[in-house]
């Protein structure tokens, strides 16, 4: 069945074999407002959504991944009106993105989520921006979202979906992809691949990505704006060192680390940090003197969940009481008056971010403290400067609508609403603002970004840095510039090794950095050796090593049009042995695509190369076969809801009920399968449910994943390289 082609050129030849390596595409008409360069993204999301019921597209930010959402919701959802789920912060860029391009869309923000609010009157694809925001999937945003996406097809977008750990991948692709989506490529089960920390080929099928480089022009010029020291706050810090806080060490330690981080923000984050822990302090006294203990509902209760009492939340344990030592008030106002003098008095890390805005190049100033803002908008020198905090905006001491604000930094100086050389002379040239403003928003105006303190993971500051590094940036190269945690800072607070720790994490799976040589590899060689003419056939090439570098498809049996099950191209060198290592594959294909003619190889050696083949295209052949009959192991929930089922299946067997037992057939293939987040609240609430209700649920329940297909293979392409 490996029939090779005729001889043609090794650079079209390698162009089919890299070209196979990409990821499906759908034959979808490109909008006139996307750019060309998108048409492959577009095309292989559709394919992946429509075959997977999902994908997640991790283009770099500023690349363009709203335009390619709305293309996918124009193709896939024709006129119907897509449900857009984003943080609320950008609602109304969506909806004018959505208005401007003609895509019906309904703009729903994830705090509506969170609510419990989900739009209605949508049908067919939903897409959710920043999915990383669903994460985790014991907060209220994901137990509300998953059960409603249950048998919605959903794009996700997301330039950072791992931000702790790879539980944040696994629970944003279980929201839309069923765990056994890629068990015909080899992966029975993404929870258990990723959650082991291994990548996988097949992962480029569902998680779609080009590198930055790629996607977006400009560079990135960094440097460090110099560690400093701590001088200013020193009595403030022995101060905060003198406090009990807890009789629980991890409270304590907690508190304390808290407290400090404010510090490696600025005097006034500190001092705010103190003040908010006063008031904490005082709800304790308070309980005390009534005879109760602070606990986190307790807590919820006395305070009414005003957002400034609850600076400490989540370190309180719903199930337990959070002792804190009511001694510390004392000390306390004496620390929260040196953190105030340190407010007024010289401050070294201050001056430097002054001397680093002092050439006047557009910037935006980055801190993780409203009280920062407040600090830096009154002591930064020269033109007023703009500020924006997740709930007020302004420029100088006055406040400004946020949108009005943020679109200083939006649009370049050549645009019609800054021609106006009186209105541009207003305009301020610096932007400090808290991490609102680093989700999602397009402030390409900015020729800088400065981090004036550090947040805990690589995530935050891809975010930050992505909000001026866009497609559409005037600038060739965008500054980003970092203000580093002095030392005694860094050995509390460990910042700088937990972002190289995190940062580790998702080039394991393929996602950035080095991990290109598990799946992402095959797109940017695609992209590289595969945009020439192809030709499916055999060529020779006069080069080192002597070896072959041959690839095969296998297509769905018995319709081979209708999909392809995957490709593989594999090297064989003098030791007989063929093998798939990514940087081998990528420099043969290279060699090949710029290789000169070469005369075609003969018979003989094509022959050879195909018998030695053989027994490694079988191998694929008997893999896809056991993914037919093999899964990831069952959880319990679903093992008792297939007992139920096949008890129920018996006993229509049994009287004869047709529809009944062909029903129960249906829902046991789906309870025995893989399932998404959605499907597995279902059901595990199956598996709980009384008689009648389990009855009447097993007609509804979604449709089984399908069985591998059964497969031919099918030659792309040999390229003998001679030696």
């Amino acid at each position: 069945m490996l029939v090779p082609g005729p001889p043609a050129p090794a650079g079209r030849v390698a162009a089919a074999l890299a070209r196979s390596l990409a990821p499906d595409e759908r034959p979808v008409d490109l909008p006139a407002w996307l750019w060309p360069a998108h048409a492959p993204t577009l095309r292989r999301a559709v394919a992946a959504i429509e075959r997977y019921g999902g994908a997640l597209l991790a283009d770099a930010m500023g690349t363009g991944k709203t335009y390619v959402a709305l293309a996918v919701a124009a193709a896939m959802n024709r006129r119907r009106t897509t449900a857009c789920l984003v943080p609320a912060a950008l609602v109304s860029q969506w909806a004018d993105a959505a208005r401007r391009l003609g895509v019906p869309a309904v703009i729903w923000s994830h705090e509506r989520v969170s609510r419990g609010m989900l739009p209605r009157d949508t049908a067919g694809l939903v897409i959710m921006d920043e999915s990383h925001r669903f994460r985790t999937a014991s907060t209220n945003r994901y137990r509300r979202l998953a059960p409603w996406l249950v048998g919605r097809p959903a794009l996700l977008l997301s330039a950072t979906p791992v931000v702790n750990r790879l539980d944040d991948l696994v629970n944003q692709l279980a929201l839309t992809i069923r765990d056994d989506a890629l068990a015909a490529h080899g992966v029975p089960s993404l929870a258990a691949l990723l959650s082991e920390g291994r990548g996988h080929v097949a992962l480029g099928r569902v998680i779609l990505a080009r590198g930055a480089d790629a996607a977006r022009p400009g560079r990135m010029e960094r440097r460090i704006a110099g560690a400093g020291g701590m001088d200013p706050l020193d009595r403030a810090l022995e101060g905060v060192e003198r406090l009990r806080l807890s009789p629980s060490t991890p409270v304590a330690g907690l508190v304390r680390g808290v407290l400090w981080r404010a510090a490696a923000s600025s005097p006034a984050a500190l001092a705010e940090a103190l003040r908010r822990y006063r008031r904490l302090l005082l709800h304790a006294r308070d309980a005390a003197r009534a005879g109760r203990s602070i606990g986190r509902a307790d807590l919820l209760a006395l305070t009414g969940g005003a957002a400034d009492q609850l600076l400490f939340w989540e370190l309180l344990d719903p199930a337990e009481d959070a002792p804190l030592e009511l001694d510390d008030l004392e000390p306390l106002d004496r620390a929260i008056a040196a953190a105030r003098a340190a407010c007024e008095g010289a401050d070294p890390k201050l001056e430097r971010l002054a001397a680093v805005l002092a050439d006047g190049r557009p910037t935006v100033t980055f801190t993780g403290a409203r009280a920062t803002v407040r600090y830096l908008r009154e002591r930064l020198p020269g033109r007023a400067v703009a500020w924006c905090t997740g709930e007020r905006a302004g420029v100088g001491a006055a406040a400004l609508p946020r949108d009005v604000v943020l679109d200083w930094f939006r649009s370049p100086a050549d645009s019609p609403a800054r021609r106006d050389p009186a209105v541009e002379r207003l305009a301020p040239t610096h932007l400090v603002a808290t991490d609102v403003a680093a989700e999602g928003l397009d402030l390409r105006r900015a020729a800088r970004v400065v981090h004036y303190d550090l947040p805990w993971t690589p995530t935050r500051l891809d975010q930050r840095e992505g909000r001026a590094r866009r497609a559409a940036s005037p600038h060739a190269a965008i500054e980003v510039v970092r203000f580093e945690p002095p030392p005694a800072m860094e050995a509390r607070l460990h910042q700088l090794a937990a972002l190289a720790r995190k940062r580790r994490l998702p080039p394991s799976v393929g996602l950035g950095g080095e991990g290109r040589e598990l799946w992402r590899w095959m797109t940017d060689i695609a992209d590289e050796v595969g945009g020439g003419e192809p030709a499916d056939g055999v060529a020779a090439v006069s080069a080192e090593p002597a070896g072959v570098l041959a690839g095969f498809e296998l297509l769905a049996w018995p319709d081979a049009r209708a999909a392809r099950i995957g490709a593989w191209v594999l090297w064989r060198g003098a030791d007989g042995i063929w093998v798939d290592d990514p940087p081998v594959l990528a420099e043969r294909l290279r060699t090949a695509g710029r290789a000169a003619p070469s005369t075609p190889p003969g018979s003989d050696a094509i022959s050879a190369a195909l018998t030695s083949l053989a027994p490694r295209v079988r191998e694929r052949l008997r893999a896809l076969e056991r993914a037919r009959w093999t899964g990831a192991p069952l959880d319990t929930p679903s093992r008792r809801l297939v007992r139920r089922i096949q008890a129920l299946a018996r006993a229509a067997a049994r009287r004869r009920e047709s529809a009944l037992l062909a029903a129960a057939d249906r829902a046991l293939r789906f309870a025995a399968g893989g399932h998404t987040a959605g499907e597995t609240m279902l059901i595990q609430r199956l598996a709980r449910a009384g008689e009648r209700e389990l009855r009447g649920a097993i007609p509804t329940l979604p449709a089984p994943t399908a069985l591998a297909p059964a497969a031919v293979p099918r030659l792309v392409g040999v390229v003998v390289f001679l030696g």
